[in-house]
């Protein structure tokens, strides 16, 4: 299904439109914004393939930031919807591939979305090569190039990719970077090392068409630069979207929740790279916070079941959490669930006394008997 986002700065509207393109089943709404700054930063995040935009709005019109978005991502089909026609000709002037005036009916949308599936048809087809091509860091490495998966000449080949990618956009000495890969090696060997390494990265890069830049500076100990352009990786994503200040609202939820999917283990967690712990750890705790800020959306908004899913999820994380234990029995009370309150409890304490020989904390215990009724 076509990926869209819309941007109207009446809530009323927003809502009417995101119905009537959900109920074609033919697209997912991924983002509904009434704050054209707030749909610039997220947008740039979420990646839709269409965009359904009003155009008179306070601050930043849809004008200017259809040619902003455009400009960040040209392969965006922008759609215009708005009551004022004169407007005609300047949308088409920023590429909008349709124009639809309000009030929208059923019918133009069906004829709309047709066409943009139709176009998206012909670009997919025109770029196979590249809707192929990503990098997969949250669990197990991959590379996906032109041939498929790729295969490494040498685990340190691949090593060497993992921490450039890490690293990526950042000026790397020389030397730092060698002794994170052969920290037990002599200096002239680790040096050795990193340009032969390097040399089979570089080829293999090349090899496999992926648009990934490692440039070098010559200096004392030399310093290595690398850019990712404008290839998909679930790390850049994920960063992208936890660095930012961006609160959870009704208006980009589905943002969020396809930022979460993301993770689906801590990072390089099948690999044995020591240099990366810091940031595994790092990492990992930018997604219990994510996870327990979307519960605490999901709770307030009355969505109790996701709120549980939710925890659950930050529970098989931290298993021993105690605080994520007290969340997950608010949430089953307020889902009016006892019978699984009462089995996750028992699970919760029987893990604390098998692996750590402990009871609960008393404030766990007590919040439990009296969610239970329990005098």
């Amino acid at each position: 299904m076509l990926r869209t986002v819309i941007v109207d700065d009446e809530v009323p509207v927003l809502n009417l439109l995101r119905m009537v393109l959900e109920k074609t089943n033919m697209v997912t709404v991924e983002g509904a914004y009434t704050d054209p700054q707030e749909a610039l930063e997220n947008i740039k995040i979420i990646k839709p393939e269409a965009l359904f935009l009003d155009i008179e709005m306070p601050e930043m019109n849809g004008l200017e930031l259809a040619e902003r978005l455009v400009e960040h991502d040209p392969d965006l089909m922008v759609v215009f919807v708005t009551g004022y026609n004169q407007y005609a000709l300047e949308a088409f002037n920023v590429n909008a591939l349709d124009y639809l005036l309000k009030p929208v009916t059923p019918q133009a949308i069906q004829k709309c979305i047709a066409r943009l599936n139709k176009l998206k048809g012909i670009n997919d087809a025109a770029r196979p090569e590249e809707s192929k091509k990503r990098i997969y860091c949250f669990g197990d490495f991959q590379v996906i190039g032109e041939n498929g998966p790729v295969t490494w000449v040498t685990r340190k080949v691949e090593e060497l990719l993992a921490y450039l990618i890490v690293n990526r956009n950042t000026n790397l000495d020389g030397w730092e970077l060698g002794g994170a890969l052969w920290p037990e090696a002599e200096p002239d060997r680790v040096k050795a090392n990193l340009h032969t390494t390097l040399f089979r990265l570089r080829k293999t890069i090349k090899e496999e068409g992926l648009p990934i830049e490692i440039l070098s500076a010559k200096g004392r100990n030399g310093t290595y630069h690398c850019t990712l352009n404008h290839l998909s990786c679930d790390l850049l994503e994920f960063e992208e979207a936890v660095v930012g200040s961006d609160i959870i609202s009704n208006s980009n939820i589905e943002k969020w929740e396809r930022i979460s999917s993301l993770y689906k283990e801590d990072l390089f967690l099948k690999k044995d790279y020591r240099w990366c712990e810091a940031k595994r750890a790092w990492l990992r705790q930018r997604y219990l916070n994510m996870l327990l800020h979307m519960a605490g959306f999901y709770e307030e908004n009355g969505h109790y079941q996701k709120a549980v899913q939710t925890l659950l999820k930050a529970a098989e994380k931290e298993p021993f959490d105690e605080e994520i234990h007290r969340s997950l029995l608010y949430a089953c009370h307020h889902q009016k669930n006892a019978a699984l309150m009462t089995k996750l409890h028992q699970e919760f304490i029987q893990r604390l006394a098998r692996e750590m020989s402990i009871t609960p904390q008393l404030e766990t215990t007590d919040l439990y008997r009296r969610l239970m009724g329990i005098g």
